[in-house]
């Protein structure tokens, strides 16, 4: 039997700037974290079978994470290849609608910048020391909603060229948030997120629902600076940013919610567990 753990990710900024339909002639970038939850994929006299720490089709990657997952017990390639592979298998598969974020994510692990062109992906190191006290302000929710991303994502790239303007904030923001990050303006970071929020309304309307809107604007009042529903939209899990001192008011006020505490992991896939007897 061998066992694989590959960690489930968040996106904070520059989603959708990663679609090949984008990038390829305009360029794209995203900023994002794995974390501390995981797809576990065991594979045993040729069967596999797999399970997640937390609900999948939640905006955090788990297809994604299954794939890389699956291709870590089946091959001894190094992460990159698995990440290219997996991208190329993900939208192969879907007929290019998923992005290439959520691969190189889950399999390499980690805190990363990333820049898409048609030449590939560029990875720009980002220092753990940046944005480790960026935890102590992240507040992650489960809005128990089902994610209806398979509505969404079509009309979203059918669309992509009317909002062209938009996109390219979009794909400056990750660059936005770096800066903020160094200048250690927690506050600043939030409220970009809650611009890249509002921004993915207008491209993708189908990506909230009047429910996920009063989440955000409880939360808000509450005392969050800023946040984002995570991956596709229509539902899944919900990020927010809020100053220490106030989390505990958010979580009172989201007491329906699921409050899920996490960290940043940086490890990327890898295999926990290997009998080959």
């Amino acid at each position: 039997m061998i066992i694989s753990r590959t960690p489930l990710r968040i996106s904070f900024l520059g989603g959708g700037s990663d679609y090949p339909q984008w990038f390829n002639e305009h360029g794209g970038a995203i900023l994002g974290t794995t974390i501390d939850k995981y797809c576990y994929v065991m594979l045993h006299e040729g069967k596999s079978w797999f399970t997640f720490d937390l609900p999948n089709k939640s905006g955090l990657a788990s297809s994604s994470a299954y794939t890389v997952g699956l291709l870590r017990v089946c091959t001894i390639l190094d992460q990159q290849t698995i990440a290219r592979l997996a991208t190329t298998w993900e939208q192969d598969k879907t007929n290019g609608q998923v992005g290439s974020q959520d691969q190189y994510l889950c399999a390499v692990g980690g805190f990363h910048h990333l820049k898409f062109s048609e030449h590939g992906v560029r990875d720009i190191p980002v220092s753990q020391d940046l944005v480790s006290p960026l935890q102590d302000w992240l507040m992650l929710f489960d809005t128990h909603q089902y994610r209806r991303n398979g509505d969404i994502i079509p009309s979203q790239l059918k669309e992509m060229e009317q909002h062209e303007e938009l996109y390219k904030r979009i794909a400056e923001m990750p660059q936005e948030g770096i800066w903020r990050l160094e200048e250690k303006d927690y506050n600043g970071f939030g409220q970009i997120l809650g611009e890249a929020w509002g921004l993915k309304k207008q491209v993708a309307p189908m990506a909230t629902t009047p429910d996920i809107d009063k989440i955000y604007s409880i939360a808000m009042a509450s005392g969050a600076v800023g946040g984002k529903l995570l991956g596709g939209g229509g539902g899944g899990f919900i990020v927010f940013v809020v100053e220490p001192d106030k989390q505990e008011l958010v979580k009172k006020a989201l007491s329906a919610l699921t409050y899920v505490p996490f960290k940043f992991e940086i490890d990327g896939t890898q295999v926990i567990y290997k009998d080959v007897r």
